[in-house]
């Protein structure tokens, strides 16, 4: 199964791998989730809370999806938009001095409120990634987040902060801190990976150059399913 999409680097071919890369929903709302080598494709309409969770226990179905959300859905897309957002951790790399302790957790800071703030909280707390424990620490704005000295292995700014994101991203310069956002232009400013939907997907936006400047990598995994954005004003 392949999808093809025209970036700023002409048309690509995005090929998803795996037996039948798809999950289909029944009317019993249970998602069939397929096996894949390590992409698949999850149509849905939206489950409760709790199957997200199990889903993510369990490393089906999320391990990186295009996510269909369906305009009946009874579960906000945010839960599944932090489910994109604890899969960008996974498929993200930070330089080993960046690690304090394995024992440490790994902080995820939100600036700013909004239903994606909760959703966050919801769901990416208490899970485990590259085996350190996932907490977010909530922030209501940027000032607040400075005075708690901006922790945190991962940001997301949401729309509420956006209008703080030069003041941010100039705070950042040269920490390896991974930028996420669900902005129109996010990555264009310098941001590293943003959600948007587009004909009823959620979908993302990813700026390698910004996350290597920062001393992170994003896997090809993820590349892969991103539409790639330059920060304006690069060559």
């Amino acid at each position: 199964m392949s999808r093809i999409e025209k970036t700023s680097y002409g048309t690509r071919t995005h090929t998803l791998r795996g037996a039948s890369p798809t999950a289909e929903t029944g009317r019993s709302g249970r998602t069939d989730v397929c096996a894949s080598e390590s992409l698949c494709v999850l149509r849905t309409h939206t489950p409760p809370n709790s199957r997200i969770r199990r889903w993510l226990h369990r490393g089906l179905g999320l391990a990186l999806a295009a996510v269909l959300v369906s305009s009946a859905a009874a579960q906000p897309p945010d839960m599944l938009k932090a489910a994109f957002v604890l899969n960008f951790l996974k498929f993200a790399e930070w330089p080993a001095e960046a690690t304090v302790s394995r024992d440490a957790p790994m902080v995820v800071a939100v600036v700013g409120d909004g239903e994606l703030a909760t959703a966050l909280r919801t769901v990416l707390n208490g899970q485990t990634v590259r085996g350190r424990q996932v907490t977010v620490r909530t922030f209501p704005d940027t000032a607040q987040w400075r005075d708690a000295a901006m922790p945190g292995q991962a940001l997301f700014v949401t729309p509420a902060a956006q209008p703080a994101w030069a003041e941010i991203r100039a705070a950042l310069a040269g920490r390896p801190v991974l930028a996420v956002s669900e902005t129109p232009g996010f990555c264009a400013a310098g941001g590293m990976l943003n959600l948007y939907e587009r004909q009823s997907r959620i979908r993302f936006e990813a700026n390698p150059e910004a996350a290597e400047k920062a001393g992170l990598r994003l896997r090809a995994e993820l590349l892969r399913l991103a539409t790639i954005v330059k920060t304006e004003g690069t060559p």
